[in-house]
């Protein structure tokens, strides 16, 4: 039977679920999209851009599902409920696929050195609350400049999860938003190995607060030499976009229905 190629664009709060994939230990985002398609008559196997960690929220979490050729996508754009939704459903280009037509992704990440706004509690990383971190003075400019001198491709060995199986890869950019001790960070690479993300954060932090001086950090950067890293918490990690070449994206040209408020907006704008 021909099928429909579909491209979803899917978001979630990652304190609502145990991860993407479905797992034994409690509700997955995976299976809650699953039932969703389900109960409109889609039973194919949707295909996320990625898998996400226990509390890791997506602003953007490309699913590509295939439909019988004569259904329609547009039922499909309103689904959701309490803590997760899709933002849209449109048709794929020939060759789409949501994880391998990939080129990058971005994340970002908010941690705070003081007071937060309430509508951002537990959404945020307050380093003062880590035993590590308890007491220490925190220096945002060296956890800025920490984390610029990982951009480029080279092995980051020493900042994944060991169960990462490829080893080089690029960090294109990083972007920087701070107000009052608050910070945003966004890092976009061509991929992140499992913890990439937190163990890179969590180790400029360390850098900043005087614990991993300059040299250590060099050289997990430079020889992959490994060091007693930090992993930062999943609450203050999004998954934010995702790349994809121009002919194959399929969202390039659209206006996602997404919640208005923390974390699907930059901080600067909540």
């Amino acid at each position: 039977m021909r099928r429909r190629r579909l491209a979803l664009w899917v978001w979630y709060r990652g304190d609502r679920f145990q991860g993407w994939q479905s797992q034994r230990t409690g509700l997955s985002v995976q299976e809650t999209l699953e039932a969703a398609l389900a109960a409109h008559g889609v039973e194919a196997r949707p295909m996320a851009a990625g898998r996400t960690d226990r509390g890791v929220h997506a602003r953007c979490q490309p699913v590509s599902v295939r439909l019988p050729a004569a259904a329609s996508p547009g039922a499909l754009g309103g689904l959701g409920s309490e803590g997760w939704g899709v933002a849209a459903a449109v048709d794929a280009p020939d060759g789409f696929h949501a994880q391998w037509s990939s080129t990058s992704k971005e994340y970002r990440y908010r941690l705070a050195t003081g007071a937060l706004p309430e509508r951002w509690s537990g959404l945020v990383w307050e380093t003062s609350a880590h035993p590590r971190l308890a007491g220490r003075s925190i220096d945002l400019d060296r956890v800025r400049r920490a984390l610029e001198r990982a951009v480029g491709t080279r092995d980051f060995s020493a900042l994944h999860a060991a169960s990462s199986v490829r080893r080089l890869r690029t960090l294109l950019g990083v972007t920087w938003w701070e107000r009052d001790g608050a910070v945003e960070l966004g890092l976009r690479g061509d991929a992140f190995g499992r913890y990439g993300v937190r163990l890179l954060v969590g180790g400029a932090v360390l850098v900043g607060a005087g614990l991993v001086d300059e040299g250590t950090w060099e050289r997990a950067l430079e020889t992959a030499e490994s060091f007693e890293g930090l992993r930062a918490p999943a609450a203050g990690l999004t998954l934010w976009s995702v790349g994809y070449p121009e002919r194959l994206d399929p969202f390039a040209r659209v206006t996602p229905r997404l919640p208005g408020e923390p974390p699907f907006v930059p901080m600067d704008q909540a």
